[in-house]
């Protein structure tokens, strides 16, 4: 009896700790250096594998509801994934466990974009088959109308 309880117990708390964490962490180093005012934005993103295997993923970038700011008052912007060195990427990354990986998230704009808005930008890592495995990090951006902005 002991020992079946022990057990369950054991399931119990693997599960726990297994489930309890990302299995990706996902994290902004460093923020853009640009006015509001430019029309593209650079993010120095890090993702670090905290599993116990190599980890295959893709990064998505989702325009997503921002909240507490009216739908029409709300914009879809253009997001992309680049390298460190920021260059195009596959965006199919391998990490060995206990490694991490930089790389850019490139945020832009159309000229005919409405002014005064805002964008919510979501960030995450998802497996080849879409299940997520990472943290959501969004990146709140403000599309400033240039004659009411000082």
């Amino acid at each position: 009896m002991k020992k079946t309880v022990f057990a369950i117990l054991f399931v119990c708390l693997s599960m726990q700790l297994f489930f309890g964490q990302e299995y990706l962490k996902l994290n902004l180093k460093i923020d853009t250096d640009k006015t509001v005012n430019e029309t593209e934005h650079f993010y120095l993103m890090e993702i670090i594998n905290n599993g116990n295997s190599t980890a295959k993923f893709n990064i998505n970038i989702d325009n997503t509801a921002c909240q507490y700011i009216e739908n029409n008052k709300q914009v879809d912007l253009i997001q992309s994934v680049l390298s460190k060195n920021k260059s195009q990427v596959n965006n199919q990354f391998s990490i060995k466990s206990g490694e991490s990986i930089e790389f850019y998230v490139k945020i832009s704009r159309p000229k005919d974009i409405k002014r005064n808005t805002w964008n919510c930008s979501e960030i995450k890592a998802k497996s080849l088959t879409g299940e997520s495995l990472s943290n959501s990090v969004i990146i709140k951006s403000l599309i400033p109308d240039p004659e009411k902005f000082n």
